[in-house]
């Protein structure tokens, strides 16, 4: 039983890392895009590199959209399995106790795999 909680709470763990690079990435283009803008205050519109500049922010609004993305995609699964970790805390937590009351009353010693090896 710890084993597959403990593959929940890993998984749940990774998806939270994942947004967690995502939020700092996006974190990063946003500071770069405000940073461009305050640059876009300064730019004389006929000077030659107007267009380098409005392509590079193009490009930076772009990335932009695809960590957006990213997030969303990783939301719709992240969040539903945030609303459920709780409840799968508490069943674990339950589960745990009968486990030890039924190993006590029933001298259970052996594991699943020792049961599923002598079995083969």
């Amino acid at each position: 039983m710890c084993e597959y909680h403990s593959k929940f709470n890993g998984l749940l763990s990774e998806l939270n890392n994942q947004r967690g690079l995502l939020t700092k990435e996006l974190s990063r283009l946003d500071k770069y895009i405000s940073s461009m803008y305050h640059d876009l205050e300064g730019i004389d519109p006929t000077e030659e590199f107007s267009l380098s500049f409005v392509t590079q922010l193009q490009d930076t609004l772009k990335k932009r959209r695809v960590v957006k993305d990213e997030m969303a995609r990783l939301d719709a699964v992240l969040n539903p399995l945030r609303n459920v970790a709780g409840d799968i805390e508490t069943s674990v937590n339950i589960r745990k106790k009968v486990s030890k009351r039924w190993k006590r009353d029933f001298k259970m010693t052996l594991t699943i795999e020792e049961v599923i090896s002598a079995s083969n």
